[in-house]
């Protein structure tokens, strides 16, 4: 058998192998295996979570990986690309060590970075250090004195102990865990776009701005309108009140009254009353009653007299 008649079969078994591998490995779900299906991951703190804790907590989500697993930061954004129901995380740092995520919620996926966030806030950048008189050695057996210790969350084995990406200038760069009473005490912030958040959540509540009115000017100036209402009835009701007592009719009043028993005669300059009788044989009457009651009175005395001397005649 010919060289070129082994070559055609051969050939035609090789496409076939690799269709069934294709289709053996091609999604549940039937989206293609694609590099350019790159989303964001977020585990959103809630504001609750926001306003009880003052630094950023650990999620459920866990990344796993050739090295330590570990457990996503809450508020940070983690780029990652999506194969199905696989997410692999997309870091410079960490693409050797083959981290990815699984089952991830829809609301947790962003397809592009909100305001606020970029390429270089959007991962933690919490670095670690030793506490003096303790020595780490990482699990290439290199003192860890000659690496700069990234943070990149808890231990999902081991909430102890924190996972770290050691990089440096002169060795290979590692992922590892260490207790966190080997490292000085720290704390990872919020991201800054949840730190404003949370800002808003503890500042007091406005009050409402209510605008002062405006002092009535007594002083100058234009004079406001309920100052000339109050004017207007200041001088009014006094001015009412004069006019009223003024032109108030009076009331005719019984007995005597003077001016109306007062006349003046108009030929004579002299008031008389208009009662009284001027008659002269009145007068003369009114004057010989007066002599006979004097009359009587001076017998009266007489008669007084008398008894008083012969009283003391006798005694």
């Amino acid at each position: 058998m010919s060289m070129k008649k082994l070559c055609v079969p051969a050939l035609a078994l090789i496409l076939a192998l690799t269709a069934l591998a294709a289709c053996g490995f091609a999604p549940a779900d039937g989206e293609a295996l694609a590099t350019g299906n790159e989303h964001y991951i977020c585990v959103s703190p809630s504001d609750d979570v926001l306003a009880g804790e003052e630094y950023s907590l650990s999620s459920e989500l866990v990344a796993e990986g050739n090295a330590e697993s570990f457990r996503l930061q809450q508020s940070y954004y983690y780029k990652v690309s999506r194969y199905g129901k696989i997410f692999v995380l997309e870091d410079e740092r960490l693409s050797s060590f083959g981290y990815y995520l699984e089952d991830v919620p829809e609301e947790m996926l962003l397809d592009s970075l909100p305001d606020g966030v970029t390429e270089e806030n959007a991962r933690p950048s919490t670095v670690l250090t030793v506490k003096e008189g303790e020595t780490l050695t990482l699990a290439n057996g290199i003192d860890s004195s000659e690496y700069t210790l990234y943070y990149l969350g808890v231990s999902d084995d081991d909430p102890a102990e924190a996972v770290f990406f050691a990089d440096s200038e002169t060795s290979n760069p590692i992922c590892d865990s260490a207790p966190l009473s080997v490292f000085e005490p720290f704390s990872v912030s919020w991201h800054p776009v949840a730190e404003a958040r949370r800002a808003e959540l503890l500042a007091p509540p406005e009050t409402p701005d209510v605008p002062e009115e405006p002092a009535d000017d007594l002083t100058g100036g234009e004079p406001s309108d309920a100052l000339r209402i109050i004017l207007i009835i200041g001088i009014a009701v006094p001015a009412l009140l004069i006019v009223f007592l003024l032109f108030k009719p009076v009331a005719e009043k019984r007995g005597y009254d003077r001016r109306k028993v007062i006349r003046r005669d108009p030929d004579r300059a002299v008031d008389y009353d208009r009662e009284r009788s001027y008659d002269r044989d009145r007068y003369d009457r009114g004057y010989r009653d007066y002599e006979r009651d004097d009359r009587e009175y001076r017998d009266y005395d007489r008669r007084e007299d008398r008894r008083d001397r012969d009283y003391r005649d006798r005694y």
